[in-house]
């Protein structure tokens, strides 16, 4: 079999089992007993222990090959997710999301598997597989998340879910194991070497366009984790929605997204120009956070879940396209990379404030927040377009 074709299977496996379990995360307020203050922080820990993770995954794939990083990350994994099947306690809680981000590395030991499989004419394409994976893994986990869960969150099945995901993971190391073959040679495995700097932050010295890039992806990130962590407790509040209908209407938002990705994203960059496309991108989702906030129904609540869909399926790519034009051919790797964590930090930094402002401010705060940080974001991305990109 084509060795693309099973790294394919692999993310997508993976994928669809962290998909199962986040429809589920945010009704854990009602299984361990605290609030949503503290559960969103909680959540978020994933994302901070992958912020330090990743890299370190990464050094080990260029020391020791992606096949064994592929399968033990894998089946890391698995282990965390059958400590988020029992975890009816917080601090099981806490150690089944910590020991989860720290085993996510799957991503870029991909990539990087991509990279030594592929040649530069093709390796978008390759780059766009790993992405379709992921795309489709978060298509079908959350309506299969939310159906094993249930509709009240009282009497949701959070073990199910958390099983499922677990042994998707554990046939995806599996499958690493017996079919993957391995792309890096051991003569071009790199020797143990001192790394200057955790993040490489000297690339940024000079490139103020980078900065400001990459600290717009973060207030975007930020606000979009807000939404995540706190959508199904609002949903529950507010529509007297369970797991059921937040997976479902995940996985419209998922469809949304991919059929953009799919069929308008190449177009749309190509008339438009990247930077007018990653503008228009940013108002969409800003008008759905706004509409969101107002929402009391079904109609309201499609029309965000479109605005916020096709938003985010427009602003990633265009975003990592316009970072990556700002690194030089020796350091892309580098640069994406720091752009991969400050998002992962943003991932943590977001949940982590936005339980509060939901119960000291209302409901919908989060919404708001997240819609008011995309103007700052706004105003970083436009000076950076119009003074380092003048041709489009």
């Amino acid at each position: 079999m084509d060795p693309m074709a099973i790294l394919f299977l692999i993310v997508f496996l993976d994928m669809v089992g962290f998909g199962l379990v986040i429809p589920l995360l945010p009704f854990y307020v009602q299984r361990v007993g605290e609030g949503p203050e503290v559960i969103t922080a909680v959540l978020g820990l994933y994302s901070l222990a992958q912020f330090f993770a990743a890299p370190v995954w990464g050094r080990v794939s260029d020391r020791f090959g992606r096949k064994p990083v592929l399968a033990v990350t894998s089946v890391g994994f698995a282990l965390s997710f059958v400590a988020l099947a029992e975890a009816d306690t917080l601090w099981l809680l806490v150690v089944s999301r910590v020991f989860g981000g720290l085993m996510a590395g799957n991503t870029a030991a991909a990539q990087a598997y991509v990279s030594d499989t592929t040649t530069p004419e093709n390796r978008a394409k390759g780059m766009g597989l790993i992405g379709a994976a992921f795309g489709l893994g978060f298509v079908f986990g959350p309506a299969m998340g939310g159906i094993l869960g249930g509709n009240d969150p009282a009497t949701a099945n959070y073990a199910a879910p958390a099983y499922a995901a677990a042994v998707l993971s554990f046939i995806a190391a599996v499958g690493a194991v017996l079919f993957l073959k391995e792309s890096l040679p051991p003569a071009l495995r790199a020797a143990p070497a001192r790394v200057r700097g955790y993040l490489r932050l000297d690339i940024m010295a000079g490139r103020p366009a980078l900065l400001m890039l990459i600290a717009c992806g973060f207030l975007v990130i930020c606000g979009w984790a807000q939404f995540e962590t706190v959508f199904g407790l609002w949903a529950n509040a507010v529509l007297q929605y369970g797991p059921r209908q937040v997976g479902f209407l995940l996985t419209f938002m998922g469809i949304v997204s991919a059929v953009i990705q799919a069929g308008a994203m190449g177009a749309t960059s190509r008339r438009f120009g990247e930077q007018r496309v990653a503008l228009a991108a940013l108002l969409m989702m800003a008008a759905g956070y706004l509409v969101l906030a107002r929402t009391e129904g079904l109609p309201l609540l499609l029309a965000a879940a479109v605005l916020l869909a096709a938003g985010s399926a427009f602003f990633t790519p265009t975003l990592s396209s316009l970072i990556s034009k700002q690194a030089g051919a020796q350091d892309q790797g580098v640069v994406l990379g720091a752009y991969q964590s400050a998002t992962a930090l943003a991932r943590f930094v977001g949940p982590a404030i936005s339980g509060t402002v939901y119960v000291a401010l209302g409901l919908a705060a989060p919404f708001v927040l997240a819609a008011g940080l995309i103007v700052p974001a706004a105003a970083l991305l436009i000076p950076a377009a119009r003074r380092y990109f003048p041709k489009q």
